[in-house]
């Protein structure tokens, strides 16, 4: 099975994705300390490919 990711929002703590098998993932932004530092604006450049979010 290959799954990729569909989507993806961010609320104040949380990294959220939506995968192509239907599934939404979390994760705490404190995992992933440049995206807890970037501002709205910069969150909403994060791009989608096969392989991840980039």
């Amino acid at each position: 099975m290959n799954t990729s990711p569909k989507a993806v929002r961010f609320d104040d703590d949380t990294l959220w994705v939506s995968l192509s098998d239907g599934r939404t993932i979390a994760a705490p932004l404190a995992w992933f300390p440049r995206l807890l530092d970037a501002a709205p604006e910069q969150r909403a450049q994060v791009e989608l490919s096969k392989g991840g979010l980039h």
